[in-house]
């Protein structure tokens, strides 16, 4: 899996490409772990690129959302393809998340 980040006003923004499996779960967490160590992050994980999500990639999200949310900041998707889409449906993430058709609209949002 590639991961690219970048800031985007005020918004930490991760792209992501590539499965988001169990073999890439622990470098995912730990880039973005790394990008929330200040007060109040906004995070926004574009996963415009990834088709595929297992269990422990929807771990690694639901810990780094409990993490932004523990220190005040916000988090949010965009970009989730139909595949990745229906997991997140599935696990009963889509009711928790804030998820985006697009980054532009995402950044808007979070940005206010």
């Amino acid at each position: 899996m590639e991961i690219r980040d970048e800031s985007i006003g005020g918004t930490s923004v991760v792209t992501a490409i590539g499965r988001l499996d169990g073999g890439a779960s622990a470098a995912f967490a730990e880039k973005i772990g790394g990008l929330i160590a200040n007060p109040n992050p906004n995070l926004l994980i574009d996963l415009t690129g990834v088709d595929f999500v297992t269990s422990a990639g929807l771990r690694a999200v639901l810990l780094l959302v409990k993490k932004v949310k523990a220190i005040g900041g916000s988090f949010a998707l965009c970009g989730v393809q139909e595949s990745v889409r229906e997991v997140l449906d599935i696990a009963g993430f889509t009711a928790m998340l804030d998820i985006y058709p697009a980054r532009a609209g995402a950044i808007a949002a979070m940005t206010g």
